[in-house]
């Protein structure tokens, strides 16, 4: 397996804005989204952190077992009957 460099673009909790037009913005799915407030509207709402597509954060180890590990996962869990894009009645 190539060297995987510690890059949002290469890490399997990471997804690619498809509303932004620099192509470049994505948010980290890594953990739940946080919940925000606008200071001068009081609207909260929940979001996932916006990170750059070259970006990097403190998560990243090198070792990428743990990010097939979770790919895996993710492809056992929609395999399955009932999982993430099952048909639905």
């Amino acid at each position: 397996m190539k060297h995987l460099h510690p890059l949002c673009s290469r890490c399997v909790y990471w997804q690619l804005d498809s509303a932004s037009s620099s192509g470049t913005v994505g948010h980290c799915h890594r953990y739940p989204p946080g919940i925000y407030m606008n200071p001068q509207t009081g609207t909260v709402v929940q979001k996932f952190p916006t990170t750059d597509k070259h970006h990097w954060c403190g998560e990243w180890d090198g070792d990428a077992s743990r990010l097939m590990d979770a790919v895996r996962r993710s492809a056992l869990s929609s395999a399955e009957p009932g999982g993430p894009g099952a048909a639905r009645d």
